[in-house]
């Protein structure tokens, strides 16, 4: 009987204890992999989620910053990543979209590698100029640029931007120069400094530059006018035909256990519904959205076809 109790008293230990193990997580820090740099706009994101992921579960979240190879190298660190929720990649339209797509013969992760999590942050790119160069619209402002007898350059600092610069040279017929960077700050920041014309950028690597007028916004790379910068007309009202996203959402390894997912889900959209949130995205251009789980992978799931098409129109071609 003692051996009998022993056994029972053993599983029932074993039963109650995986909801218990379940309702712990997480029991250490959750890392949170950016594959741009400092100052990038998945930066700034990444910056706000970690605050409410500690919130949400008063525990400890850290960034790792791993840019390089066109965000590549941090998505494929937690592509192998154990798959236990403590590895966390803010992925992007370049990281989880057009990299697929432009890379397709040699991307070291494909979209299986990943569930989402939650979409977080949502903008379209904006077309800047450098201070000294006028003109209200892009082809006026590329027209200055050629006048100064410079090769007029298109800073891009990621996979979104780059195909963005190249659309635009078929669009405007013109020879521009794609000047690749490993974040959108770094292309602004030479943008600023009168190295290149113009440059390709969302607001949130932006925002900075546009308040102290470093940078002058031409034209909003997509069919919508952005509040954050209600004089500056879209490219499509310029007459090309130019409709990009920009964008963050929050990934995990395949297989990592629903209730971490739900967690992580869980603090996005208490982040996404904060005053906090709600100002810092007006600030930097971004769009109302709603972080769920459904729409999240639907929304991912539709711009990686929508990326393909971009890439085949493009016809740009990565070295």
């Amino acid at each position: 009987m003692n051996r009998l109790h022993l056994a029972l008293f053993a599983t029932l230990t074993v039963i109650l204890a995986v909801p218990a193990a379940a309702q712990e997580y997480p029991v250490k820090p959750i890392t949170i992999v950016v594959p741009f740099g400092p100052g990038s706009g998945t930066d700034v994101v990444s910056r706000i989620y970690s605050k409410f992921i500690t919130e949400e579960f008063n525990g400890t979240a850290v960034i790792d910053y791993r840019p390089g190879a066109n965000a590549m190298i941090g998505a494929q660190l937690v592509a192998k990543a154990a798959p236990d929720g403590y590895t966390v990649l803010m992925g992007s339209g370049t990281a989880n979209a057009a990299n697929y797509a432009l890379y397709a013969d040699r991307i070291p992760y494909k979209p299986e590698a990943f569930t989402t999590v939650s979409v977080i942050f949502v903008t379209p790119p904006v077309i800047f100029a450098a201070p000294g160069i006028p003109g209200d619209t892009v082809q006026k402002t590329i027209a200055a640029a050629k006048a100064s007898g410079k090769s007029v350059s298109c800073g891009t600092g990621n996979a979104v931007t780059l195909v963005a610069c190249e659309m635009l040279k078929r669009l405007t017929g013109e020879d521009l120069v794609a000047v690749s960077y490993k974040g959108n700050a770094q292309s602004l920041t030479d943008l600023a400094g009168g190295q290149i014309s113009i440059a390709i950028s969302d607001m949130g690597a932006a925002a900075p530059f546009v308040s102290a007028n470093r940078v002058r916004p031409v034209a909003i790379a997509a069919y919508d006018r952005l509040s954050s910068l209600p004089g500056t007309p879209t490219a499509k009202e310029q007459g090309l035909d130019m409709d990009f996203l920009s964008w963050n959402a929050v990934f995990v390894p395949a297989g990592t256990p629903q209730p971490a997912i739900l967690k992580l889900n869980a603090a996005a959209r208490r982040m996404l519904a904060s005053a906090e949130w709600d100002k810092q995205r007006k600030m930097i251009g971004g769009t109302d959205v709603s972080g769920e789980l459904a729409f999240s992978q639907k929304f991912v799931a539709d711009e990686i076809k929508k990326w393909e098409r971009y890439v085949r129109e493009s016809g740009v071609k990565v070295q």
